[in-house]
């Protein structure tokens, strides 16, 4: 009988040892928000000691992370949360090497002549908004994990451009490039390759990975252009619409990037007079009226009732076709109408793609939350490629591998 029993010990202690394994290849985490009405999606992170939680917004078109600081305080935002304080022990000084990466990051000077004990950055979005501070160091609370990392982020002390109450305390830069806060997990060890995912439900919320198993089938899967080192592209793309045969939107490919800190798409100005074009001859038959709503939402529809959910209005709508050339081969993102369309508050229909042109995007195609909901979307940085597949969001996987369990 003990005997028995020594065996069934060690082959519970063999599993357990696989599952620490197996959970310390990837990371997952819980996202919040919506494309509308937040317009962002967003993690909980624990940070500093004691640690404390922060709401930051997912960016993939960023790689630098940081919150809403006091060092002191310059602009003033009503965040979540109480704003971070730094301790002295916290900056990270000019000459360390973090330093230096994160200044090749964002494309700046690294210079120290006029600050050494401190490292600066001003980072500037395309959408006007802009963040100053400084670079620290300090303890993050990670799934499934019990010690807690030492892991570099910025101290934004002046921030620009936003309104004055935020859902966020700050942002998860997860772009491509060399110091941000994956790139520092896998240096630590703590993963095993540089792989950033997500899933974002057109329900609400999903997940978020760092990490994991990447599969060879059933994702399709186009090379990172490599002449757009910050952003996470596969380079140039057309649009296409469907009203009874293809409606070409876009006769000039240009460049796309995905971006998670984007909640609507944007395109190029002769591509976005295409598609109202376009989407106006679909709904020539229909009962939909134009009507006046959000702002920034300029395109918008009603019954003569308020529209309760897309799922009660998207079939007036035709699907989208994103089609990306590489090499001699075309690839397709099929778009359907609820990824390009919202519901809003006053029960009006809008087109959730936009003119860039006039958000200052210039030649970009930015593919937002909007678009790539209801997929997992997979950034391989080991392998310099993109990938996406359709999934559920709505449940999150609960070990690892991670792409593999939602195939």
């Amino acid at each position: 009988m003990a005997a028995m029993w020594s065996k069934v010990i060690a082959i519970l202690l063999l599993f357990l040892r696989l599952a620490r394994l197996s959970s310390s290849s990837s990371m997952v985490f819980e996202l919040r928000g919506n494309v509308y009405p937040i317009r962002q999606f967003f993690v909980t992170m624990s940070i500093g000691e004691p640690a404390k939680p922060y709401f930051l917004h997912v960016d993939t078109g960023s790689g630098l992370t940081w919150l809403e600081c006091d060092a002191p305080r310059q602009s003033f935002h009503k965040v979540p949360h109480e704003v971070y304080r730094p301790r002295p022990s916290n900056r990270v000084p000019c000459e360390d090497e973090r330093c230096a990466v994160m200044h090749k990051d964002l494309g700046s000077v690294h210079d120290c002549t006029e600050h050494p004990d401190q490292c600066d950055y001003d980072i500037n979005y395309k959408d006007g908004y802009s963040s100053m501070g400084v670079l620290l160091t300090d303890k993050f609370s990670l799934p499934m994990r019990n010690d807690r990392p030492n892991l570099a982020f910025g101290c934004g002390y002046d921030q620009q451009g936003e309104k004055e109450e935020l859902e966020v305390d700050g942002i998860l830069g997860i772009g491509r490039g060399t110091g941000d806060l994956v790139s520092q997990l896998k240096h630590q060890g703590l993963i095993t390759e540089n792989v950033v995912g997500h899933c974002l439900s057109s329900h609400g919320g999903g997940y978020l990975f760092f990490g994991g198993d990447v599969p060879s089938t059933g994702v399709t899967w186009l090379p990172m252009a490599q002449e757009y080192t910050i952003y996470y592209s596969p380079g140039k793309v057309t649009w296409n619409l469907d009203v009874l045969l293809k409606y070409e939107l876009s006769k000039t490919p240009r460049v796309a990037v995905f971006d998670s800190g984007s909640a609507y798409s944007y395109v190029h100005k002769d591509t976005y007079e295409q598609l109202i074009q376009a989407v106006d001859v679909t709904l020539q038959d229909s009962t939909l009226q134009k009507v006046s709503d959000d702002p920034e939402l300029t395109q918008c529809w009603r019954y003569n009732q308020p529209i309760q959910s897309v799922d009660d209005v998207k079939h007036e709508f035709e699907p989208l076709e994103l089609t990306f050339t590489h090499g001699a081969n075309q690839v397709t993102l099929d778009i359907p109408p609820e990824n390009y369309i919202v519901v809003t508050e006053r029960g009006n229909v809008c087109l959730g793609i936009l003119n860039g042109s006039e958000h200052g995007m210039g030649e970009l195609n930015i593919i937002g939350d909007i678009t790539m909901q209801n997929h997992l979307v997979v950034y391989d940085n080991e392998r310099a490629r993109i990938g996406w597949v359709r999934a559920s969001c709505d449940i999150m996987p609960r070990s690892a591998p991670i792409i593999a369990s939602r195939l």
